[in-house]
């Protein structure tokens, strides 16, 4: 079955020819991935989604790269999205995530292997992300570990995962191939 938005495997214009050649150059050696394959249908908003895409991979975060990809992995499970789940396990295991506190997010409540606050940022980003009654409560109880920057830059990290998950679900857009061979073998059972 046809997927609704095809990738670009070829860039055709020389503006997409220079940012397929600078993607491949990064990734972390997966070359151009398939959401900007996607994307590429429009260079420009391709563009901005990498100038805004990698602030929050840069030194300018205050927030902890493992309080991040926390969350970005608890999205990937509430949103069905295999490919930004995929995608953020190999992050989250550099951020310093274990292969078994992936595994365990699911029934994090139910481990031992978070913390007190990992599991309140993993209740927040249950609650942001639907956008639940209680959640400017929840925002105010981080204030308890974060500061003030760290509760918005999480609270705009989950807001960006989760408008990427809705593109990439409705989109069908297909896993790296490249990244899929670099994953532990049980990983779509953590989803």
């Amino acid at each position: 079955m046809n997927k609704p938005v095809s990738m670009i495997e070829e860039p055709q214009t020389e503006e997409l020819r220079d940012l397929y050649e600078r993607l491949s150059q990064g990734g972390l050696g997966l070359g151009v991935l398939n959401l900007f394959k996607v994307l590429a249908h429009n260079p420009p908003l391709l563009r901005n989604y990498l100038r805004f895409g990698t602030t929050f991979f840069g030194g300018d975060m205050a927030l902890s790269p493992r309080l991040r990809e926390i969350a970005v992995l608890r999205i990937g499970q509430l949103t069905g999205s295999e490919y930004e789940f995929a995608q953020h396990v190999r992050v989250a295991l550099m951020a310093g995530l274990t292969v078994e506190e992936i595994a365990g997010l699911q029934d994090y409540d139910e481990t031992e292997s978070f913390s007190d606050l990992e599991r309140a940022v993993i209740k927040y980003t249950d609650a942001v992300s639907s956008l639940s009654d209680d959640v400017s409560q929840q925002a105010r109880d981080l204030k308890r570990w974060l500061s003030e920057r760290e509760l918005m830059e999480l609270t705009f990290a989950i807001g960006h995962w989760n408008m990427v998950a809705r593109v990439l679900v409705p989109l069908e857009v297909e896993l790296d191939e490249a990244l899929v061979a670099e994953l532990p073998a049980e990983w779509r059972e953590w989803m």
